[in-house]
């Protein structure tokens, strides 16, 4: 299957495909670097039946015709992401990245003003109980660069989520509202006893409609035929537990493929705003020493609705957040009123 990265926007991830050869220098390279991400992108893109190809071509071409190297090069490759309107693609090149940013409104720091502050503390998985039977666990972003750290992430989640005894509550609340992406699988299989067995979502090329399924099969996820990271321990079924997540503007990525994994769960409901809007998936190739990732296939829930941008809750609550005071946070008293409602 493709390997498909969900990835937060300044995590460099491995790549999964070696393209063109390493040996020429000069103007020769350049030329190289420019065909090799346009031919990509013309048979991978995401949005390759969107764009006008002769006239990006013409374009990117005309941009970097006086490149003379590979470092000249890039900001022509910036520029294919912005004539694809590719937001969540990027290169990376001696430590530098080249993306498109694409315009947004601009972002609200008076609201938002507990949440910015909690998203630069360290990020760690937080479990507690809040009142008498209800649960709260915040499912934060990662960066797993090892082998095998997946599955130390996805255990760290569980071994959280089993202190509060899931199977024993009235009702759980999963905040990913400082989740910005990292890797989707151990986010998911975290939560493992509260999903159960089954596929969850799938990616989907748009153009090919060929999809790609994940899920979880016992102590492991999935994608494709492929196992991804697994638990070492897992805690008791909690499939019919009352679950509420707490999604906003940080929510990105992998974030938000782990709320759209949610989706169709019965007794699960969604609150707060809007996600970022990094719902495609990623995948990566690598010229002359250039990490490449370009977006490919957007993201799907269990019942095949498809995400082509920010994931909206069922219940927006536009209230102050208070991560230093949970008791006082909006989102979190609309999810108790929910989880306690008969």
């Amino acid at each position: 299957m493709k390997k498909y990265l969900i990835i937060a926007l300044f995590v460099l991830s491995c790549p999964a495909i070696s393209l063109a050869q390493q040996t020429l220098s000069g103007a020769d390279s350049a030329r190289m670097v420019i065909d090799s991400v346009l031919t990509y992108a013309r048979h991978h893109s995401v949005y390759r039946d969107k764009v006008d190809w002769a006239k990006l071509t013409a374009t990117v071409k005309e941009r970097s015709a006086q490149a003379k190297s590979v470092q000249e090069a890039m900001p022509s490759v910036a520029l294919i992401y912005e004539l694809l309107g590719d937001f969540h693609g990027f290169a990376v090149y001696n430590r530098k990245y080249y993306r498109w940013k694409a315009p947004r409104a601009p972002f609200d720091t008076v609201k938002y003003r507990s949440l910015i502050a909690k998203s630069k503390q360290k990020h760690k998985v937080e479990a507690q109980l809040l009142k008498k039977g209800y649960g709260y666990l915040l499912i934060p972003d990662n960066n797993p660069t090892h082998e095998h750290e997946t599955d130390t992430l996805s255990q760290q989640i569980q071994d959280s989520l089993a202190k509060l005894q899931p199977e024993k509550l009235k009702g759980l609340i999963i905040d990913l509202r400082t989740n910005g992406g990292g890797n989707m699988y151990p986010m998911i299989l975290g939560v493992a006893n509260l999903l159960g067995d089954g596929q969850f979502g799938s990616f989907i090329d748009p153009v090919t409609k060929q999809k790609d399924a994940w899920g979880i099969k016992g102590k492991a996820t999935y994608a494709g035929k492929d196992t991804v990271c697994r638990l070492q321990r897992i805690g008791k079924p909690a499939i019919k537990l009352k679950v509420a997540l707490l999604i906003g503007p940080y929510t990105a990525s992998s974030g938000e493929a782990t709320a759209i994994t949610f989706m169709g769960r019965k007794n699960t409901r969604l609150f707060g705003n809007k996600t970022a809007a990094y719902t495609t998936a990623n995948q990566s190739f690598q010229v002359f020493n250039i990490n490449v990732l370009m977006a490919v296939a957007v993201e799907a829930d269990r019942n095949g609705n498809t995400y082509y941008g920010a994931v909206s809750p069922q219940q927006e609550v536009n209230g102050l957040d208070n991560f230093e005071n949970l008791n006082r946070d909006s989102k979190v008293i609309a999810a108790l009123q929910w989880l306690g409602a008969k």
